[in-house]
């Protein structure tokens, strides 16, 4: 009987924080998800379209994870990010194949999100971190959304 309840304590102990920081990450990805289509846009007629992807990773101090995509010329782009529910904690930003900086929301208060209209298409990455000054550890969600045509 003890060996159980020691047995149920280091699985409690085990299993309990990865449940909730699935809880967390999933809350997260709502906020990011509520981003790609926000009020403003629906006074504007305008709606943008998720690429299917959730781009996650659970960062720590000075880490950062990057995420290789295409964007195709023609098209407007939404790039959401999030690492909470209300502080803008995720600095993202897009750099070309040869790591040339094209984008950084560092400059713009590090925005949740941004939009971007592609004249020719573009192979870049998009590198996510924490905003040390804000939180030092913790998921980070990215989702990219295309603007749907008229």
């Amino acid at each position: 009987m003890k060996l159980f309840k020691l047995t149920f304590v280091a699985i409690i102990l085990l299993i309990g924080p990865s449940v909730f920081g699935q809880i967390t990450c999933d809350s997260i990805s709502n906020v990011t998800n509520s981003y790609l289509n926000t009020s403003e846009d629906k006074q504007l007629n305008r709606v943008f379209i998720s690429d299917g992807q959730v781009y996650r990773a659970f960062l720590d101090e000075d880490q950062s994870t990057e995420f290789e995509v295409t964007l195709y010329g023609g098209s407007t782009y939404r790039i959401a990010t999030s690492a909470g529910i209300t502080e803008n904690y995720l600095i993202f930003e897009i750099y070309d194949k040869s790591r040339n900086l094209l984008f950084s929301n560092k400059d713009y208060n590090n925005a949740p999100y941004w939009d971007f209209k592609i004249e020719s298409t573009i192979d870049c990455y998009v590198e996510t971190r924490l905003d040390m000054n804000k939180k030092l550890s913790g998921c980070a969600i990215m989702m990219i959304g295309f603007e749907k045509r008229k």
